[in-house]
């Protein structure tokens, strides 16, 4: 795939985030909505840039479509993009730390190489290891450090 397409593809995607965080973020008040502003606008900047950039290289034709690139993984593709919708709607059914766990863990072993990861039983290990760091950090840094309250779901 061309570097070009590759740049405003996550630039277009990034923005679409930005979007829906924004949308997400509209029920936050006072103190607890500047951090995810800040964030939005930050997602949103990088967004921009990816997406100029990619616009850029193809206009500019410095773009060319090698004939030794890498062959997309468009299945890979399509497993991100569709983990990635199952995730924003499992926020919004069980809370932030049980989505974020499941699409974590559930990604790692997904995407992963189970060979280059030493076999299966070490590519759970590092993935429970991966998700429990991840969302134990999330969770100290948002509710403990900054007070910024996750979603929480419909069900819990």
């Amino acid at each position: 795939m061309r570097s070009s397409s590759i740049d405003m593809a996550a630039g277009a995607f990034s923005l679409l985030f930005a979007v829906v965080f924004y949308f997400q973020s509209d029920k936050l008040v006072g103190v607890a909505r500047t951090y995810p502003i800040g964030l939005i606008i930050l997602i949103s900047l990088g967004g921009f840039f990816l997406l100029a950039l990619g616009i850029r290289k193809r206009l500019s034709g410095s773009d060319s479509n090698p004939e030794n690139a890498e062959h997309t993984a468009y299945g890979r593709v399509a497993v991100i993009l569709a983990a990635s919708v199952a995730y924003a709607f499992l926020i919004y059914l069980v809370g932030f730390y049980l989505a974020s766990a499941a699409f974590l863990f559930g990604s790692a072993m997904a995407l992963s190489d189970v060979d280059a990861a030493g076999g299966r039983k070490k590519l759970v290990i590092a993935s429970c290891i991966f998700t429990a760091v991840m969302c134990i950090s999330v969770w100290l840094v948002f509710s403990k450090l900054l007070y910024v309250p996750t979603p929480e779901g419909l069900l819990f």
